[in-house]
This record gives structure tokens, sequence and C-alpha cells, in this order.
């Protein structure tokens, strides 16, 4: 899927606020789950961030599109460890097709009970759903 930077998502000079670039990827996989017709969480149970790690290449722009690569790199039991991409696509105002990453993120999700707070094993449904995960474009 094909996404635009718009003037929401940038600062005054047209630059996209870094903070977007994790929205941008939690987004890509929310819709994921979304279009396997499920939620990240189930009942009193979801995943949430545990550890990340990300670098800024290139900004992108109002008026750029991009799309988020998802590759799994890792899945345990409670766990999974996601690589995201930002890679620029194109710009509003040419017509040239572009490849350039702006922001990569490794992301550790752990799959919780909310209400305890501990660790618990993914449910099958949902392992079935991200086992399908091997590259994934938004």
């Amino acid at each position: 899927m094909v996404n635009y930077v718009f003037y929401d998502d940038t600062d005054c000079g047209g630059i996209v606020y870094h903070t977007n670039y994790i929205i941008f990827c939690e987004r890509a996989r929310s819709l994921f789950f979304f279009k396997n017709g499920v939620l990240p969480q189930q009942n009193t149970q979801g995943f949430v961030v545990k550890d990340m790690e990300s670098q800024f290449f290139t900004p992108l722009k109002l008026g750029d599109t991009y799309r988020v690569l998802t590759t799994l790199l890792e899945f345990k039991h409670t766990f999974i460890v996601l690589r995201q991409e930002v890679i620029k696509i194109g710009e509003v105002y040419n017509d040239e097709v572009l490849h350039i990453k702006a922001f990569d993120m490794r992301i550790k999700l752990a799959y919780i009970d909310v209400a305890s707070k501990k660790p618990c094993k993914i449910p099958d449904n949902l392992r079935q759903i991200l086992s399908s995960i091997h590259t994934l474009c938004d």
C-alpha cells in the first residue's frame, strides 16, 4: 500500500517528525492484523513494545510517498522480533520511482496479560497469522 506524507506529519519545514516514523510502523503492524480479521489484542492479553532500536537515513518530506516493509526476525512463544523499514518510493512533484530507505527499526514485541503484566503464550490463531510474515509490505 502506498502511503502519503501529510501536512500534519511534518514540522514547519515540511520534514516528517522523528516520532512519526514509529507511528508509520505501528500503523503497518495494526493494518496487518486488521487485514487478517483480528486485533493485536485478545481479551485481556496483547502485544507491548519490549525493546526497539532505530536508525534514520533520509528524511521524508511533505508529499512524499512511502511503504513500510516488515520482516519477521524471531518468533518465540511469548514474543516476536520484527524489522520494519520505511522506504521512500516517490515524490508528489516527481514521476520518478524511488526506493530510498528513510528509517529502519528492530522491535521486540512481548505478548502479555495486561492485568498481571506477565508474559503469556501467543494464542494459536495469532501464531498462525504471524507465521505468514516473511517480508510484508503494508
